[in-house]
């Protein structure tokens, strides 16, 4: 009784511990407060967009084993002018063995080819975790800026309730008209309205960034730690554009494949020359033993592979172009992403500067005039409206700057 007791126990703790984590045990170990870099940490290790390209990896590592392999030989049995009788000395029998042996550096110029496809393909894997990175980034900080608006309506809510009570209270007491009271009600809704769209803003960015770090849950909750902040300058445009071209791994892939179209041309050119195939065997002529050797090979009187050349030849020349176009193509990409970094800059300095402090300050006297009777309920209201306005555009801003930065960062290959 104590064994089979033993064993009732042991069995569903073995099968409890062969079980798979659900998603929700994975979930315990995502981060509930997630800083950007963690995200990016996160994304390198189980985006599923950036696992697939990871594959092509393997696949050219596959290719680069299977070009420095040497060719298998080959083996032939023959019988002929059996009649029946003995076996053995009844007839002709052929038993040969041959290797294919790779003339005018054909194996060397394989490895070569492989050699630069496989680098091409890794450089095809950073790129695709640029560009990943960039993603994150933009989307992280969709949710810091929904975050922070979300908190300057829930303020403007807390301030309109507020305005709303003492309306009442006078409206209660006869000092105000139903009609100011409603107005005041209406202008709340608006506010009421921010509220709730920054609240879909902030989920649908969430739901993204999980996505993007390979989360099943999208109703997954967390906070993320990073504020909207004006950062560091990017530098200048020419130390930026070197950076560019040495550091961009889409233009190392491109002048992989560049390389890998020329060593094919060589390739190719070696093709010219036919492969010889030198065998050695043993041949039973009836009742006499004698050895057979000597090489075949094809004769390149019509077929020198005069296609396989051009074709080559004209891939190189293309990828020469597309290596020159990559390169306008990714300067092109730092000037703009540098230009619109100069005006985000310029548009910040400007609401932080004068527009933001002085829709403050008029909203805050337009405050202190109308309790004191100053002025009407609309001055009142337009000042409020005002200075929301102004405060979403500062998030905006801000936001956009740093978006602009992670464009430069990606665009030199950060």
């Amino acid at each position: 009784m104590r064994h089979m007791h033993r064993v009732s126990f042991v069995v569903p703790l073995l099968i409890w511990c062969s079980t798979p984590l659900s998603a929700g045990a994975q979930l315990q170990e995502f981060p509930r407060t997630l800083s950007l870099a963690d995200a990016l940490q996160i994304a390198g290790r189980q985006n599923s967009g950036l696992q697939a390209e990871m594959t092509t990896r393997q696949i050219a590592h596959g290719d680069a084993t299977t070009a420095a392999l040497l060719p298998n030989p080959q083996l032939s049995l023959r019988s002929e002018g059996f009649r029946g009788g003995s076996f053995v000395d009844r007839q002709e029998f052929f038993f040969e063995v041959s290797q294919e042996v790779q003339t005018a550096g054909k194996r060397a110029q394989q490895m070569a080819v492989a050699s630069a496809n496989l680098r091409a393909t890794e450089a095809n894997v950073d790129n695709t975790a640029r560009l990943l990175r960039l993603t994150v980034k933009q989307t992280y900080f969709q949710i810091v800026l929904a975050k922070t608006d979300l908190t300057v309506a829930r303020d403007l809510l807390t301030d309109f309730d507020r305005t709303v009570r003492s309306k009442e209270e006078q409206f209660r007491l006869g000092e105000i008209s139903g009609a100011e009271l409603r107005r005041v009600q209406v202008e709340r809704f608006r506010v009421f309205d921010d509220v709730v769209a920054s609240e879909l803003n902030l989920k649908q960015a969430k739901a993204t960034l999980l996505t993007l770090l390979g989360v099943t849950d999208p109703t997954f909750e967390f906070d993320v730690t990073e504020e909207l902040a004006k950062g560091a300058p990017v530098g200048s445009l020419a130390p930026l554009h070197a950076e560019a071209l040495q550091s961009r791994p889409d233009l190392k892939a491109q002048h992989q494949r560049f390389v890998r179209a020329h060593e094919q041309t060589g390739l190719e050119q070696a093709r010219r020359f036919p492969n010889l195939f030198p065998f050695v065997g043993y041949k039973r002529n009836f009742s006499e033993d004698s050895v057979m050797f000597g090489v075949s090979a094809p004769l390149p009187l019509f077929n020198r592979n005069q296609g396989g050349i051009v074709r080559a030849q004209a891939e190189e020349e293309r990828e020469s172009l597309q290596l020159r176009r990559s390169e306008t193509q990714a300067l092109l990409e730092v000037d703009q992403a540098f230009n619109r970094f100069e005006s985000e800059h310029r548009r910040l300095e400007g609401l932080e500067t004068e527009y933001l402090p002085k829709a403050r300050e008029s909203r805050e006297i337009a405050e202190a005039a109308h309790k004191l009777g100053a002025i009407d309920l609309t001055a009142f209201l337009d000042a409020q409206r005002t200075f929301r306005e102004v405060q979403r555009l500062y998030n905006r801003s801000l936001y956009e700057l740093s978006i602009a930065r992670f464009q430069v960062e990606a665009a030199v290959g950060r």
